[in-house]
C-alpha cells in the first residue's frame, strides 16, 4: 500500500538523521552541530532535516528522551526495591551499570555534550538528587546533618566516577565488575567516615 511505503520512508529517514545527530553530538558537542552538518551526516539534503524534525533540539528530544524516562523509571524501581530489601543493592547496581553500557552515546551526551540545549541543565540536576541522597543518608547513621561542602565533593567524586567507567572502553562485563569494586570501596569508605565524624563530633562536645 503507498501509505505504508510512505510511512515506512519516513521512519528509515527519522531513524539516519538521529544516527547521525547522535554521532555528531557526540563528537563536537550540540552548540556546535548543525541541521546542515546532521544532513551531509545522514546523505540528505537539509529540506530532508526539516521534513523529519522541527529543529535541532527536536532531534535531541528524539535521542534523549525515552533514555531520560527509562532511566527515572528504572531509579524509581530500583530505590523502592533497595528500600524494601537492601540486599538488593549489589545487584541494582549491576542492572544500572547494564542500562548505562547500553546507552553510552546518549549518557554521555545528556551529561557532557548537551549545552545550549534544554538539556544542558541535567547533570545538575543529577548531581542535586545524588547530594539529596547522600544528606539522607549521613544524617541517618550520624544523627545530624553533615557538612554539605563535603557531600558536594563525595557526589562529585563518585559521579565523575560513574562517567568514567561509562566512557571508558570497557565491556559491559568490565563495567559491572569494577563498578561493584567502587561501590565496595566507597561503601567501607562511607562507614569509616561517618564513624570519624560521629567521634570528632563527640569529642569536640566534651
Amino acid at each position: 500500500m503507498p501509505g505504508h511505503g510512505l510511512q515506512a520512508r519516513g521512519i528509515a529517514r527519522e531513524q539516519k538523521m538521529i544516527y547521525a545527530g547522535m554521532t555528531l553530538f557526540l563528537e563536537q558537542g550540540y552548540e556546535r552541530t548543525t541541521t546542515a552538518q546532521i544532513a551531509r551526516k545522514a546523505g540528505m539534503s537539509p529540506a530532508s532535516f526539516f521534513a523529519a524534525f522541527e529543529n535541532k533540539e527536536a532531534l535531541l528530544a528524539a535521542i534523549l528522551d525515552p533514555v531520560i524516562a527509562e532511566y527515572r523509571n528504572m531509579c524509581s524501581g530500583l530505590a523502592k526495591r533497595e528500600e524494601d530489601d537492601p540486599g538488593t543493592a549489589e545487584d541494582n547496581e549491576r542492572l544500572m551499570m547494564e542500562y548505562l553500557s547500553a546507552h553510552r552515546a546518549e549518557v554521555i551526551i545528556l551529561m557532557e555534550k548537551s549545552g545550549g540545549s534544554r538539556y544542558e541543565g541535567f547533570r545538575k540536576q543529577v548531581d542535586a538528587q545524588m547530594q539529596a541522597a547522600f544528606t539522607s543518608y549521613f544524617t541517618k547513621f550520624m544523627g545530624k546533618s553533615p557538612d554539605p561542602e563535603l557531600i558536594r565533593i563525595l557526589v562529585a567524586m563518585r559521579l565523575c566516577g560513574y562517567m568514567e567507567l561509562v566512557k571508558g572502553d570497557y565491556t559491559v562485563k568490565e563495567r559491572v565488575r569494577l563498578a561493584k569494586d567502587i561501590g565496595i570501596h566507597a561503601d567501607a569508605g562511607t562507614i569509616s567516615l561517618i564513624k570519624y565524624l560521629k567521634e570528632d563530633s563527640e569529642a569536640y562536645r566534651r
